[in-house]
């Protein structure tokens, strides 16, 4: 007999929000695998399998039935499936999610809704926060660690948002709750929770590549000219996904670009020069960034406390270089590493380690800017050049 594999959407688990495809496929399922919750859904005779077995299903045949919580397309088991079994006949009937359930009670669409899902997957309180910055829905799934109290505690600090917090929805034990994020801060809500956070002012940066112009300046603190900076960027190679450490940040014109552009990276920012790291604090604030974590300290002296990255971008290292180099080589995973170098002395002393890496490529960066001489005429201004090193470990 043949197999016939069929993922369906649970719902919340109310058998009023049981689609009636989904409760004639519950009939008719030789073998369903399901959440303990979903017992309520399913007659007693069947044979039903712990959902987290769901491995097992390789060894039956006939029309077995996967029973998901929610709808199939939002953070379900349907991506794992189709992964592992991508020869099967696989067939996908949708549910009411409990993201549709929450914005029901609130009122509100979902079409412009930021979906975060800390339900058993990592999530920073920097992604976190600019979710909420720059939309005006954003909608989180809850579970043990990442809570709805943890997301009240850290959304405190932005001005001018609402709070809905769904607490076993579709159950007898539903709980809907409403207000501002300090209403919730130290209250414990049952599993399993769904927020939603409407920010009523949302904030829309003016561009995305900023401008020298754009950044607060402190005149004894070098910064890397626009010119030179959007080469380094391009050759991070940064998405949304990258763990970035700069080091010796300075002003922290790297460090905010890459926010500014990728706001659900994680950017960590070594930087000794206390007046330096004050500055790049300042920047970050004037964007509304929250993914910059700023480390006022040697970076030798805390670089095994780091995360892993999977971009290095090396700006002033205050006569660490060789050091920090070592430990970069000795590091067990894939990285990328970009350096500006501006003198002879640091160029040799990188390009040395990094010629023998993958993808090394070096270009130096000459750049000319006008600037006025006076009302009628127009200098072109020199920089001193730069050379960038890239290269891959």
């Amino acid at each position: 007999m043949n197999r016939k594999i069929i993922i369906a959407g649970a719902g919340t688990g109310s058998v009023f929000q049981l689609t009636p495809e989904v409760k004639n496929l519950i009939d008719d399922a030789d073998i369903i695998f399901s959440d303990k919750r979903f017992n309520a859904l399913i007659p007693e005779y069947k044979r039903v399998i712990d959902i987290k077995n769901y491995s097992e299903l390789e060894i039956f045949t006939g029309k077995i039935l996967i029973l998901v919580s929610g709808d199939p397309g939002i953070f379900s088991l349907m991506s794992v499936i189709k992964k592992r079994y991508p020869d099967e006949d696989i067939e996908v009937l949708p549910g009411i999610s409990s993201l549709q359930v929450i914005c029901s009670k609130a009122k509100e669409t979902w079409n412009d809704a930021a979906i975060l899902s800390g339900h058993g997957r990592s999530l920073s309180v920097g992604k976190f926060l600019n979710m909420i910055e720059r939309n005006r829905i954003t909608v989180l799934f809850c579970d043990k660690n990442i809570s709805p109290s943890w997301a009240c505690k850290n959304s405190r600090i932005i001005d001018d948002i609402d709070i809905f917090i769904g607490s076993c929805l579709g159950s007898d034990n539903e709980i809907i709750f409403s207000g501002k994020p300090e209403d919730f801060s130290n209250r414990e809500f049952p599993e399993p929770s769904i927020i939603l956070i409407r920010n009523n002012s949302v904030y829309k940066p003016e561009r995305l590549n900023l401008r020298d112009k754009d950044f607060i300046r402190e005149n004894d603190i070098v910064m890397t000219n626009e010119a030179v900076r959007s080469v380094i960027l391009s050759r991070l190679e940064i998405n949304n996904d990258c763990i970035i450490w700069d080091i010796g940040a300075g002003s922290g014109s790297i460090s905010v670009s890459i926010a500014n552009q990728f706001p659900y990276s994680e950017i960590h920012a070594t930087e000794c020069n206390p007046k330096a790291a004050d500055l790049i604090s300042r920047n970050a604030s004037k964007f509304h960034l929250h993914n910059i974590n700023i480390h006022n300290a040697r970076t030798l002296e805390i670089i095994d406390t780091l995360p892993k990255p999977s971009r290095i971008f090396i700006g002033g290292t205050n006569g660490e270089l060789s050091g920090i180099l070592e430990r970069i080589s000795l590091m067990n995973n894939a990285v990328r590493l970009v350096i500006a170098c501006v003198t002879l002395e640091t160029f040799t002393e990188a390009y040395e380690i990094m010629r023998n890496w993958e993808n090394f490529e070096a270009v130096q960066i000459s750049a000319v800017l006008s600037k006025p001489l006076n009302t009628e005429l127009t200098l072109m201004k020199a920089n001193n050049p730069v050379m960038i090193l890239s290269a891959e470990k």
